[in-house]
């Protein structure tokens, strides 16, 4: 039985990349010490998600989805798995155990997502709709 709609999974990930980088820019002085990392760090981060999660959300509401831009969905998942990983490792000295578990959940997250989109990147497609 299946609960949600598989396209549902393009709306998660935009929303989750939206809200995430929204947090981050608000809130970048308090998480910056939080997790032990770089106000530019943090700004990086939250760019990125916004970025992320604002192509993410207009794949999801398009009329008309390539197979091509669902990959390249996956693919900046899993490229943003290993910039969780990069920064952890590169500021693994100062980093709080805070801010390892939020990047090592992130990387988590984001590669189920992933998984998701490549699976099913055959139905996420879109040929046309009227």
């Amino acid at each position: 039985m299946r609960f949600i709609n598989k396209s549902t999974i393009l709306h998660l990930d935009g929303t989750a990349g939206l809200t995430a980088g929204i947090l981050l820019l608000l809130l970048k002085g308090w998480l910056g010490h939080l997790y032990g990392l770089p106000i530019a760090t943090i700004q990086f981060l939250a760019a990125a998600n916004v970025c992320y999660g604002g192509y993410a959300l207009l794949l999801a509401f398009s009329r008309v989805r390539k197979r091509f831009f669902i990959l390249l969905l996956a693919m900046a998942n899993v490229l943003w798995m290993l910039v969780c990983v990069m920064v952890i490792w590169q500021y693994f000295q100062t980093i709080s155990y805070i801010g390892v578990v939020f990047l090592g959940l992130e990387g988590i997250f984001v590669m189920t997502l992933a998984y998701c989109e490549w699976k099913d990147r055959n139905e996420l497609t879109v040929k046309c709709r009227i």
